[in-house]
């Protein structure tokens, strides 16, 4: 391949920036995280959290973030008591994205309707995580939580 078709080509590439939400949360003293199957490419059949690319509207990545959820998960975010943890951050030459991580107490139920970008939507243990396929970052996302709150599964 040419040095004039790959610059090409990289001028085409169109850069993409989104964000996202993990929520954990402590199950019978193990942490869980709320997780969708996912029904569409990309990562199709694989569990994720709620996320998306960035829109015209929205101001921030945090804007962002609340918005998928929303449109994901149909629970307005404003609504829900959490506690603020960390941002995940991934870094790629046309690729930027921001998870922000937060707990919620263990009155939040996985809502039972939710959008059809998603077959099944649940907590899952972090003890049990590597029995599903995860979406991209999904691992990382984890590892920060983990990390943060110094917890080691059982």
């Amino acid at each position: 391949m040419s040095k004039i078709h790959i610059i090409r080509t990289l001028k085409k590439l169109k850069p993409y920036k989104g964000a996202g939400i993990a929520l954990f949360k402590k199950i019978n003293g193990d942490y869980s995280i709320l997780l969708g199957k996912r029904n569409i490419n990309p990562d199709k059949g694989k569990w994720s959290i709620f996320g998306g690319k960035r829109e015209k509207e929205d101001k921030s990545d945090w804007d962002t973030a609340k918005r998928e959820f929303f449109e994901e998960s149909y629970i307005n975010f404003d609504t829900l008591k959490t506690k603020e943890i960390e941002e995940c951050k991934f870094c790629l030459p046309f690729f930027k994205w921001t998870t922000f991580l937060r707990e919620v107490d263990d009155s939040f139920s996985a809502p039972n309707y939710f959008s059809s970008e998603f077959s099944d939507l649940k907590f899952i243990a972090l003890n049990e995580i590597n029995k599903y396929k995860l979406a991209f970052g999904v691992r990382k996302e984890i590892k920060k939580f983990l990390k943060i709150v110094q917890y080691c599964p059982r």
